[in-house]
């Protein structure tokens, strides 16, 4: 029995069609390359050999894992200050296609500062996240009991107002169950809110196999805005606004440039460039509704 996954045709659409599209190295815990294959009739990218579910847990041990550290130094403080600055955007965010305070679950809720933050403003809150770490960290700190792998949870159909998802389905195996569940639980007029890098974005067409947001293996699948939208229509869903997600470009940047000085005043230049070409932003937030 094998440890990884081989794909023979393409996860998305099926298609036997397919082409190597990169390599790129995991910096963060083995030093191992990775392949990123590309389907050549949908344009799906997904990291080829990627460890099973069971096994990937070996590749987020590491205390450079940024949402989930207690480290000092500049990279975590950078992140949590753009996260505490993210929080009011997300609202906002939020608020604008779906007005009324109401239910949310969060997927991949980290430590919980999101939901906290939610909390605060009003909503009912729900959140899974696969880390025990960061589960007890949410308790300890917040209160908030999350629940475990998202795949196991068991939540009321039609419960939910809005789901959220904060970079976090690209590390997840069971990539279509998982929006079938989105389905299930979200209410018929409930928006569903996906963050994913974006494949295509100036960044990463400048960093090419170097470029952070890979994070292969943790990644599994690498979205633009035609493979993420043709996943959502095959689910049920209808994409309703894109959004570029604010100050990521400057953050993978410095983490792109493995030290070298320039990542900063690259991240600088891609978020000026972002501001016109957005949808070549480094990440992307993609609202869906339930389609009629």
């Amino acid at each position: 029995m094998t440890d990884t996954i081989h794909f023979n045709e393409c996860p998305l659409c099926g298609s036997l069609e397919t082409t190597l599209f990169a390599v790129a190295t995991d910096h963060l815990v083995s030093g191992r390359r990775f392949v990123i294959d590309q389907c050549k009739d949908c344009g799906f990218l997904y990291t080829q050999d990627a460890p099973i579910a069971a096994s990937i847990g070996q590749y987020y041990e590491s205390e450079n894992y940024q949402p989930h550290n207690r480290r000092s130094g500049l990279m975590p403080l950078v992140y949590q200050f753009v996260r505490s600055l993210m929080f009011r955007w997300k609202l906002l965010l939020i608020k604008r296609y779906h007005s009324q305070i109401g239910t949310i679950l969060d997927v991949g809720a980290g430590n919980g500062h999101f939901l906290a933050y939610m909390r605060r403003k009003g909503w009912e809150t729900v959140g899974c996240e696969q880390s025990s770490f960061a589960r007890e960290s949410a308790a300890k700190r917040y209160h908030l009991m999350l629940d475990g792998e998202v795949m196991k949870c068991e939540y009321p159909p039609k419960y939910f107002d809005v789901i959220t998802a904060w970079h976090a389905i690209e590390h997840i195996h069971d990539l279509h169950n998982l929006w079938k569940c989105f389905g299930q639980w979200i209410k018929s007029d409930g928006l569903l809110v996906i963050a994913v890098p974006n494949c295509e974005s100036l960044d990463a067409k400048y960093y090419g196999g170097s470029w952070a947001a890979w994070d292969v293996p943790r990644h599994l699948w690498h979205f633009n805005v035609n493979t993420i939208t043709r996943l959502g229509q095959l689910h049920g869903f209808s994409l309703i606004n894109i959004h570029s997600l604010p100050l990521d470009a400057c953050y993978i940047s410095i983490l792109s440039d493995n030290n070298h000085g320039k990542g900063i005043a690259n991240g600088m230049r891609f978020t000026l460039l972002e501001t016109i070409l957005r949808q070549q932003s480094s990440s992307q937030v993609f609202l869906f509704k339930k389609a009629n």
